[in-house]
């Protein structure tokens, strides 16, 4: 079994404002009332790729900004350890629980989410749930949990298909980094690169590492080099 450090704050890449484009107004609106203490349970969902595990990352930087404690922990790589490792996190103020769907066919993990549940409620503490299926697609085989995740407030994140919530998305990223890019190469993945909100953040880290902070004197070729690699990922839309 591995050990798990779950308790080491976690390191995030990912902002709110990453967010601030149109096709997720419902998501941050949802988000909001979740800070003001509104919502103790979370839901998101989507496909694969939609951008719910950089969510969750943000929600949880968005805690810690405030003094409070929240840590993102995915589910898929706790299966393999004892459900006792789940208490360790009961001393957080939020829980940002990723791939719920990974404990489908685990009753000892669902039964183990089940009572972070319950004693989330008990001290008063929230939670965020994701997940590529909502929560009533979900194949648990316990029916409380199930239940619980049903009356958990969800919504839908977007598919990355609108232009706007790919350029709030890619100007956010680079201006916290303090990072240029040559515009009409972001043009170029903006309309030709992958709208998946996964995807297309790590073509534009690929990017950011290739260009160095535009340190790269940018010619016919190497511009041409730049868009093949875009280019590449276009399949994945």
């Amino acid at each position: 079994m591995r050990q798990l450090q779950l308790d080491i704050e976690p390191q995030l890449d990912a902002r709110i404002s990453d967010f601030s484009g149109p096709g997720w107004g419902h998501v941050i609106d949802a988000v909001r009332q979740l800070h003001a203490g509104l919502v103790n349970r979370f839901y998101v969902y989507g496909p694969a790729g939609s951008g719910k595990s950089h969510l969750l990352s943000a929600i949880c930087d968005s805690y810690l900004e405030t003094g409070k404690t929240a840590i993102k922990v995915s589910l898929l790589e706790l299966l393999d350890a004892p459900t006792e490792a789940i208490t360790s996190l009961d001393q957080y103020d939020l829980v940002a629980l990723d791939d719920i769907e990974a404990i489908s066919g685990v009753p000892h993990w669902q039964r183990a989410v089940f009572h972070l549940i319950n004693y989330s409620n008990e001290v008063g503490g929230q939670l965020v749930f994701s997940s590529r299926f909502a929560p009533i697609e979900l194949k648990l085989e316990l029916p409380d949990l199930q239940s619980r995740l049903t009356q958990a407030v969800s919504v839908k994140v977007p598919n990355g298909s609108l232009f706007a919530d790919r350029i709030a998305l890619v100007n956010s990223v680079l201006e916290r980094r303090g990072i240029h890019i040559d515009q009409q190469i972001i043009d170029h993945l903006l309309i030709n690169g992958p709208h998946q909100t996964s995807v297309l953040l790590q073509v534009l880290e690929k990017l950011v590492q290739l260009l160095k902070g535009d340190r790269i004197k940018l010619n016919g070729t190497n511009l041409r080099q730049i868009y093949a690699l875009i280019d590449e990922y276009q399949v994945q839309n």
